[in-house]
């Protein structure tokens, strides 16, 4: 319904930004905000109506922005394509995405709209597609990050738009690292519902979406419920550690923002008091004098609710006979997708019960429901919503709905009331509506039956507030305040000047250095982290360079684990030159024995150990999927408990509550650490600062001067320092697998990196 024209598109209006001085804003949505109309060889263009180009056009004057998107048509259908392509950043500061005609079919008609957003709007018995569609989806995405690749320049923002690009920031990202390209900022928005996670998770690609979306830096959903949602897919489907606005994912954080859209409002406020809405409000209150007018303004699609609306006001007229013939609903039924069978039998539904409604409930000169299926122009529209005394909005599922706004904008001389589904996203934002289950169809017409019979003052109460919302909170305060946080975002992200060097960089500085020390963890570093302990393995090639690398005497290798005796006697038992410590270094076996010995150090008593096992045996037997490793299971020093195998969100809670209830101990002759899903107790000086020096003194390294020594580990807690033991400096490299970000020296991104990682060194 908001139209812009191209000038002021192109030119904007209003004050700078100055937080983007010198900067632009590169704005990506899967439709250009223009339609292209070719004459005798020249092209017009004119503004597209929609809610994104009205909400966008108020940044227009204070930020340089540029707007890529495809132009709805394939290239094949046009002959001077980089004529056009020149007139549009011209006249429009616009660049096309120029997709191949099978591609943005399979893209935009059969992946986005066939199972994105059915799945999104929670519908049931969703199609999914053969594989061709999702590969079209990935090639858009990809043809996508191109053009922005051709556009952008250091100190751009990126912010991409909507369910039909969720791959983008992931392939920008990449790109960006692959060029060498500085400062890459990328910040998403969703506009439709995103979906609990128990209806995400049936998507067959939900991975690499959630991973395409999470290299954002910055992510914005219109309620509070939509991003909570996300955020706990993130956790379900990915394992993720997350708090309520951050994710943390590949050794960053990406933070989640609510952002509630607005409408807008100057257009409707400046032209409510035309001549040619004056004029048609008063034709309206002549028709429908003695009728309280509802008025209802849908797409024609079924995440609307249009039938419950429909069945809502029958029953009101089952229940409340006297008001037939005192009620009219206007419904304007927007056309949308009227080729696809499903709308076109939501049409037979949606007119045989307005024909049923009107036969059973009409008369001559009585009709209870005014059906339009048809676009109304504006003018109309005002009016409608003007004389309305009741706006009805019964959406299943809508990520906003901006006709409940659109409503309270004009109605400040009626007062009308606004009965607005809950499922609606809108909700959230407008308090004092009167809020609805649309599937109780009875609740649905006693709020009807409420709005006809509320007082003046209590109408004008309810309008009064849900006016100063509308009036303050439009399209255009909507997107300042997002670019506001990008931008606060990005000079966060800038102003963190700690950034893990790569494994290419670790290869290098080990391949220069003569006097090496390696330092490794087993779980997760050397192995992959298993549910069952017990049944993790080392693959073959990660001890045939292990053994490589000791035998070469190219570094002295040292692994260190929580693990008992028995395992590390499993796992590297037939490696020579590798000294071992098993319990965190409570037993040590060095290259020159084969016998295990303790250490020495001074652990205090073991008090603790009785009392801290029935505390981890209560959790235990309270957490479903967790276990317990301590002497019954080999270990004779330390307790381990492991909810690797519980419900990710419900073991991390127990963990917590765990955490809290150890560290209020009265008994402090234990370290305890919470990391990598599990919580250890072992005894104090069981820590790297006590227990390395000790190992190289056996091995005859305490006087060695090594000019590269690196501490290879999983746990981020242990691995935010860099070590300085004997004086050895030690660097740290987290192999950090969907981790929080960490301060370490280097950062692997998985355990998959580290075989190779091992046979670079081998072969250095």
């Amino acid at each position: 319904k908001a139209t812009v024209s191209v000038l002021y598109w192109a030119r904007g209006a209003g004050k700078k930004n100055m937080s983007f001085e010198g900067r632009r804003l590169i704005v990506v949505s899967n439709r250009l905000p223009v339609t292209i109309q070719e004459k005798d060889g020249k092209y017009a263009f004119t503004m597209s109506s929609g809610g994104l180009v009205a909400a966008l056009a108020g940044l227009r004057g204070q930020v340089d922005m540029i707007w890529l998107g495809s132009p709805g048509f394939a290239p094949d259908g046009v002959n001077d394509i980089s004529g056009l392509t020149a007139q549009l950043k011209s006249e429009c500061k616009c660049a096309p995405v120029w997709l191949e005609k099978q591609v943005a079919h399979e893209h935009y008609n059969l992946f986005s709209n066939e199972v994105l957003w059915p799945l999104f709007h929670y519908k049931e018995n969703i199609e999914f597609k053969d594989a061709s569609i999702w590969k079209s989806y990935k090639t858009a995405n990809e043809v996508f990050c191109k053009t922005v690749l051709e556009v952008w320049r250091p100190g751009d923002l990126v912010w991409v738009h909507d369910y039909h690009l969720m791959l983008l920031p992931k392939l920008l990202k990449e790109e960006a690292e692959k060029k060498k390209l500085k400062d890459m900022f990328v910040a998403f928005f969703l506009h439709v519902p995103f979906p609990s996670s128990e209806v995400y998770r049936v998507l067959p690609e939900r991975e690499p979406i959630l991973d395409g979306v999470l290299h954002s830096d910055l992510i914005g959903f219109h309620t509070y419920d939509y991003a909570r949602h996300f955020v706990h897919s993130c956790t379900r489907v990915l394992g993720l550690e997350t708090t309520a606005n951050q994710v943390f994912f590949n050794n960053n954080v990406t933070t989640v923002g609510v952002f509630p859209v607005g409408m807008d409002f100057q257009k409707f406020s400046s032209s409510i008091n035309s001549a040619d809405v004056v004029a048609k409000i008063a034709d309206l209150k002549k028709r429908f004098a003695n009728q309280t007018v509802i008025i209802g303004v849908d797409r024609l699609d079924y995440i609307k609710g249009i039938p419950q609306k429909l069945q809502a006001l029958e029953r009101l007229f089952q229940t409340k006979p006297e008001l037939i013939g005192k009620v009219s609903l206007i419904q304007i039924a927007v056309p949308s997708r009227e080729v696809v069978d499903e709308y076109q039998k939501l049409r037979r539904e949606v007119e045989t019960l307005v024909g049923h409604i009107n036969t059973h409930y009409g008369d001559i000169g009585v009709t209870p429901v005014h059906y339009l299926y048809k676009s109304v122009p504006f003018p109309e529209l005002l009016a409608m919503y003007s004389v309305a005394d009741i706006c009805l909005i019964t959406s299943l599922r809508d990520g906003m709905n901006l006709v409940a706004q659109e409503f309270v904008a004009c109605q400040e001389n009626n007062k009308g009331v606004l009965i607005l589904s809950e499922f609606a996203g809108s909700a959230r934002c407008l308090a004092h509506a009167l809020r609805v289950n649309p599937w109780n169809i009875g609740e649905v017409a006693d709020a009807i039956d409420k709005a006809i019979t509320m007082s003046a003052k209590d109408r004008e109460e309810k309008h009064n507030h849900l006016f100063r919302y509308v009036s303050t909170h439009a399209a255009n305060h909507w997107g300042n305040l997002f670019v506001n946080d990008f931008v606060r975002v990005s000079a966060a992200a800038m102003h963190d000047q700690h950034h893990p060097q790569s494994a290419k960089k670790l290869i290098e500085t080990f391949s220069t250095a003569t006097r090496r020390l390696l330092i490794f963890s087993v779980d997760g570093v050397l192995s992959k982290f298993k549910v069952v302990p017990s049944t993790s393995v080392i693959e073959e090639d990660v001890l045939v360079n292990l053994q490589k690398i000791a035998n070469s005497g190219a570094a002295d290798v040292i692994i260190m684990s929580g693990r008992k005796k028995d395992d590390l006697e499993r796992f590297f038992g037939n490696i020579c030159n590798v000294s071992l410590a098993a319990e965190h270094g409570y037993f040590v076996k060095c290259p020159d024995t084969r016998e295990w010995c303790e250490l020495g150090i001074d652990h205090g008593d073991k008090d603790w150990y009785e009392e801290i096992l029935q505390v981890l045996e209560y959790y235990r037997d309270r957490t479903p999927g967790s276990s317990i490793e301590g002497r019954l299971e080999g270990k004779e020093s330390t307790l381990m408990w492991n909810f690797r195998g519980a419900d990710t969100e419900f073991g991390a809670m127990q963990a917590q509550e765990l955490h809290l209830h150890l560290a209020n101990h009265t008994n402090h002759n234990f370290i305890m650490e919470l990391s990598n899903k599990s919580i250890e107790c072992r005894p104090q000086g069981l820590t790297v600062d006590r227990v390395l020096p000790e190992i190289l003194r056996k091995i005859n390294a305490d006087s060695v001067k090594y000019d590269f020594a690196c501490y290879f580990t999983n746990d981020c807690i242990e691995s935010d320092f860099k070590k300085t033991v004997k004086n050895v400096e030690i660097d740290t490299c987290a192999v950090a697998e969907n981790s929080k970000k960490v301060n370490t020296t280097y950062v692997l991104s998985g355990q998959s990196e580290v075989p190779f990682v091992l046979q670079s060194f081998a072969e250095a």
